[in-house]
């Protein structure tokens, strides 16, 4: 098995030779061996397709896992985490195999995605960084060939974009922002406002009626799914990047903001009693907060008790009397 799957690597197997492997490939009896061989294969060659940096990924697993979870549940916590990094883990090994297997092909996508309560940072085929936000995904083609440099998001993303003369897109489910080289963040969770905020450069932003506006740096353009319509509005822009160096900042937002973005922090699920309280507006500067923390400081500044459920990971918030 091992000699002739580096036949088929080297692309040196006849067409039975590759039905038989296909079949390999697929017998649960093998995996083992198949798992073998590809692990070797990957300490053997030197790919120069780049992966991701799980860094921030895994730091914020490690917070997660050593925050404020005590007692039984903790080892619970713990497999589901080291779950989850073995996941994206994966990611790497995989490209690299299928990046030896089909050579350098603008056909083949590399899609990643962050569970809730992750980040992670990596570089694209031209060399452009991009911060990729909790539960969000990003699909974009292993080489950039042709006019355009495209990619597809969904959730939030900080793109620092190289320069070139090939426009870089950023396409989603209601707009395109297309730019040359500059540093923005794009977000476009389901079910809320999408943003775009520009931090250096310039944007152009494309609605999906053919509505376009151009942006300067500091500002922020929000769409109206639904008028097809943008605003532009003048932001710190920082505080809308702040969250890829672990920071989560606001600044006299309203409850019903943030209780969507704490939920995505922290893997939670908040629900709110009193529909009052959603307009009651907070400024918080949140970093290595346990969730427990951050609802001791909101209560000095809220109307606000709430119950938290560890196990559940359900969050409880009502009006205090």
């Amino acid at each position: 098995m091992k000699s002739f799957f580096r036949k088929y690597i080297d692309n040196n197997c006849s067409d039975q030779d590759f039905k038989s492997f296909v079949q390999w490939m697929a017998d649960p009896e093998y995996q083992d061996q198949v798992e073998e061989q590809m692990e070797e294969d990957w300490h053997q060659q030197t790919v120069e397709q780049k992966v991701p940096d799980l860094t921030s990924t895994l730091h914020e697993i490690h917070l997660e896992i050593s925050g404020e979870e005590h007692g039984p549940s903790k080892k619970h916590k713990l497999v589901k985490y080291l779950t989850r990094a073995a996941a994206i883990l994966f990611v790497p090994l995989a490209l690299a195999f299928l990046y030896q297997l089909f050579g350098h092909s603008s056909d083949i996508y590399q899609t990643l995605s962050t569970p809730l309560a992750s980040k992670t940072t990596f570089t694209l085929p031209d060399g452009s960084k991009v911060w990729l936000n909790a539960g969000s995904t990003i699909k974009f083609p292993l080489e950039f060939n042709g006019d355009t440099r495209m990619v597809e998001l969904t959730g939030e993303a900080f793109f620092d974009v190289k320069k070139s003369h090939h426009p870089f897109l950023v396409k989603t489910s209601s707009f395109t922002v297309k730019v040359l080289g500059t540093a923005f963040d794009v977000m476009t969770y389901r079910n809320e406002m999408p943003a775009v905020t520009l931090e250096r450069g310039r944007v152009m932003l494309t609605t999906k009626s053919n509505k376009t506006e151009y942006l300067k740096p500091g500002q922020q353009a929000v769409i109206d799914t639904l008028r097809q319509a943008i605003s532009l509005n003048n932001v710190d822009a920082k505080l809308y990047s702040a969250w890829i160096h672990h920071q989560l900042i606001f600044k006299n937002e309203p409850l019903k903001n943030v209780v969507k973005r704490l939920e995505r922090w922290y893997n939670i699920d908040i629900v709110v009693n009193d529909q009052t309280l959603m307009n009651k507006r907070m400024t918080a500067n949140i970093e290595f907060e346990s969730i427990r923390e951050v609802m001791g400081l909101m209560k000095l500044a809220l109307p606000i008790n709430y119950k938290y459920n560890k196990d559940l990971r359900k969050l409880v918030i009502s009006r205090s009397n």
